[in-house]
This record gives structure tokens, C-alpha cells and sequence, in this order.
């Protein structure tokens, strides 16, 4: 062994020292200037050496040249050759794809887990009765809008409903109104002004816009439902019927 390469093993002489065999001793030269002559610096393997031999007790290393080869020297982290063991060498900042491994690693027993327990394996909800989570198909929904389910529309429940025949409200078809086709109001109006309350007339099919004319100009309004005219002339219509 060259005085070179027993420099590095410095850290290590203790082990070093307690190696019998010679084929070994020789296996651990050729590992330490083999990864010499390839660019790693002596106070790099020195400092790795050190941090390893910290953190087991000697009484633990039961055979200390197969210690030295197989956990002592080789490096550990990423393809990255600047990274030891999860931290860059040349600036000390913690190693980003050693970091990406590991929350891989980490999402992968997660995944794996929640599959066990029979939960979504992305969301770690309880899927429904397609097989899918909430959660992924509000996902869906935000990148893909078009496949949204849409709402089926509800009937409402109870008598059936309609338009007035007079100011087009919403009225509930019972009583009077399946005679008149009038709200309240409007059955009432037309008691005070001495109408005939009979079923309004249908509007033409196809009208569009109102049949009355503002002077001579004819009036552009949508008329109100079942009826030929709109408000403005339904209430000029009143107002001579008043007269």
C-alpha cells in the first residue's frame, strides 16, 4: 500500500490494522486509488471515511475489511458525481435530484398504502360508486370542462305551472286559472273594469314582435305571452276598454 493511499485511510487506521487478509488489504488500496485517479478528492474520501466510522460502534464492524468495502468507501447518493450521500460536495446544498428521488419514493408507499386501505390513491379519499373520488372528478372538470357532467334538470314538484295570460307571470294552473289562464291580479283588474274574464287568446304562431304600432312606426317589443301585443300596448288596450 503506497504512503499516498494510507494517507487517506487515515480515519480508518484502527480498522485498517485489524485487516488479515493481504487480499483484501490490496482490494481496499485498488478501491482507494481507483476512485483517486477518477477525480475524487483525498479530503472528500477522508471526510466520508469519518463521517461513516462516527456512526457505528466498533464492536458493531464484526469484519473490518468487508466494512471498509462495502459501507466505508463506495459513495452513495445519485449519478450526479458531485453528490455525497444527498448533499453537493463543491457547495454544500442539498442535492435536488436525491431530493426528487426520495419524495418519489415517499409518494410511491403513500400510493401504495391508500390502495390497501381501498382509497383513491391520489387523493387519499373514499372513491364513490364508479370507482372514482370527488376529488378526481372536479379534477376532470377543471382540465377538461367540455366532459363535465351537466346537471340533469329537475321538474318542479307540485301542480303544474304556466304564464299568465295577461302580464305573462308565473302562476301556479289550478283553480280559476285552468278557466282563464289569469294570475290573481289580473282576474281581479279585469272584475273592476267589467270585462268578460274568458281565456286569453293565443298569439299567432311565429309572432315575434308586437302587432301595435308606436305612431306610425311599428312597435319592435316581444309581445307577452299568449298574447299579439306587448305591455305597453296591453295597458293602452286596458286603458280604452277603461274609456
Amino acid at each position: 500500500m503506497s504512503p499516498h493511499i494510507y494517507a487517506v485511510l487515515e480515519p480508518v487506521h484502527l480498522l485498517l490494522g485489524r485487516v488479515t487478509s493481504d487480499f483484501v488489504a490490496r482490494q481496499i488500496a485498488r478501491e482507494v486509488g481507483r476512485q483517486l485517479r477518477e477525480g475524487t478528492d483525498a479530503e472528500r474520501l477522508q471526510h466520508r471515511l469519518t463521517v461513516r466510522f462516527a456512526k457505528v460502534m466498533l464492536s458493531e464492524i464484526r469484519d473490518p475489511g468487508r466494512w471498509l468495502l462495502g459501507v466505508a468507501l463506495p459513495r452513495w447518493g445519485c449519478g450526479y458525481q458531485d453528490c455525497e450521500a444527498g448533499v453537493l460536495w463543491s457547495t454544500g446544498e442539498d442535492c435536488e435530484v436525491c431530493a426528487e428521488i426520495v419524495q418519489d419514493k415517499a409518494a410511491a408507499r403513500r400510493r401504495a398504502q391508500r390502495i390497501e386501505q381501498g382509497l383513491c390513491p391520489e387523493h387519499g379519499t373514499r372513491p364513490g360508486p364508479g370507482g372514482r373520488c370527488v376529488d378526481c372528478v372536479l379534477d376532470d372538470a377543471i382540465h377538461n370542462p367540455a366532459s363535465a357532467p351537466v346537471p340533469a334538470q329537475r321538474e318542479p314538484e307540485g301542480p303544474p305551472r304556466g304564464s299568465c295570460g295577461n302580464c305573462g307571470a308565473r302562476i301556479v294552473v289550478i283553480g280559476r286559472a285552468l278557466e282563464d289562464g289569469l294570475c290573481k291580479l289580473c282576474r281581479e283588474e279585469a272584475a273592476v273594469l267589467g270585462t268578460a274574464v274568458v281565456p286569453a287568446p293565443t298569439a299567432p304562431a311565429g309572432t315575434e314582435t308586437c302587432s301595435g304600432r308606436d305612431g306610425d312606426v311599428p312597435c319592435g317589443r316581444k309581445p307577452l305571452p299568449s298574447r299579439s301585443v306587448c305591455g305597453v300596448h296591453r295597458v293602452q288596450e286596458l286603458a280604452g276598454e277603461v274609456a
